[in-house]
């Protein structure tokens, strides 16, 4: 009786010890966040355009033999979901360097200025609070967003938004 008592005593002191070392390692787009529309942009023109709270949560990794061998290169995984929603959310994958090629940002990604989530007709991207982003190809139809919060995203024929992390 003594024995595992004293055995017991020192699984409950190690506890701590192991919980720390097996979490995982910090994940900067899981959590609660406000969405509100970039002033000037179609969706924040419309009436009833008010700011929706949104969850982002990480979820299983992608299996690579269900994806084309060009994406191999990024399997992590997360969803998006409004917060008064479905458990069901949209799925998100990691920009890879073609995406942040395309936009004309791969210097940024390549500095570590920018990182990127993909979810078909929108993404989300995390840079420093006040960057400013150019958007569109060279020319004077380029726009620009200041990325006041630091988590800017676009979501296709509905326009700019800014994410505010609440927890």
């Amino acid at each position: 009786m003594r024995r595992s008592a004293v055995w017991l005593s020192c699984v409950m002191g190690l506890a701590p010890l192991g919980a720390g070392a097996a979490a995982p390692t910090s994940d900067p787009w899981s959590g609660v966040y406000r969405l509100e529309w970039v002033k000037g942009g179609a969706t924040a023109e419309r009436s009833g355009a008010a700011s929706q709270t949104l969850v982002v949560a990480k979820a299983a990794d992608a299996d690579p033999a269900k994806l084309v061998e060009r994406d191999w290169a990024e399997l992590s995984r997360w969803t998006l979901r409004e917060a008064t929603g479905s458990e069901q959310g949209r799925l998100l994958r990691r920009f890879v360097e073609r995406d942040y090629e395309g936009l004309g940002w791969s210097a940024l990604h390549a500095a570590g200025s920018i990182e990127c989530l993909d979810g078909g007709h929108l993404f989300f991207c995390l840079t420093q609070p006040g960057t400013t982003v150019a958007l569109g190809p060279e020319g004077p139809k380029r726009e620009t967003l200041i990325a006041q919060t630091g988590v800017f995203g676009i979501v296709l024929h509905a326009g700019a938004f800014e994410l505010k992390k609440l927890d």
